[in-house]
């Protein structure tokens, strides 16, 4: 039976390959893979245009992915029109980093616009307890920044239900070596 098996890569059609890097490489701090220019016919083939000329760079993303930038020199197309994340089509790229409060910093100093007000924190749900923030690449790619809670917080809460679980039923199941 056919399935998806993984994320391949992600493509990103940007204006100005350098300022993307600056973004993407120096601030974001992914790990340059490569770069270079193609006029190649079997991609004019795949994207379903004639006579392409693109330079490209890949970045890798940690957990094996890879971020593509292409900066189309010909054909050249006009850059897509400034819109709110509630537009259909719109897209987001969420990265997970460690210390994101460093991140932001980073990208404040270096003149990028945050999408959001302020870095938030999760008050309820799946995510509770993440802490997010909006980014706008400089062709207005929106990277979003999230950060779990750190794993020390994560085992005090497992051990908190734990002690919940076991002050209620009164029991420890100790053959499945778990609170039952």
């Amino acid at each position: 039976m056919e399935r998806v098996q993984r994320l391949g890569h992600v493509g990103l059609t940007v204006s100005d390959l350098d300022a993307s890097l600056v973004f993407w490489r120096d601030h974001v701090r992914l790990r340059e893979l490569g770069r270079g220019l193609v006029e190649w016919e079997h991609l004019d083939r795949i994207i379903g245009l004639d006579h392409t000329r693109i330079e490209w760079a890949e970045l890798a993303v940690p957990g094996g992915v890879i971020l593509e930038l292409f900066a189309y020199r010909s054909p050249s197309g006009p850059p897509l029109p400034p819109g709110g994340m509630n537009r259909p089509g719109m897209a987001h790229i969420c990265l997970e980093v460690e210390h994101i409060e460093q991140v932001v910093e980073r990208l404040t100093a270096g003149g990028y616009q945050a999408r959001s007000r302020e870095l938030v924190t999760i008050p309820r749900g799946a995510y509770k307890d993440f802490k997010c923030i909006y980014f706008l690449d400089p062709d207005g790619v929106t990277l979003e920044l999230s950060e779990r809670p750190s794993l020390h917080w994560a085992a005090k809460q497992r051990r908190r239900m734990s002690a919940v679980h076991v002050h209620r039923t009164g029991h420890v199941d100790e053959a499945a070596g778990r609170h039952g």
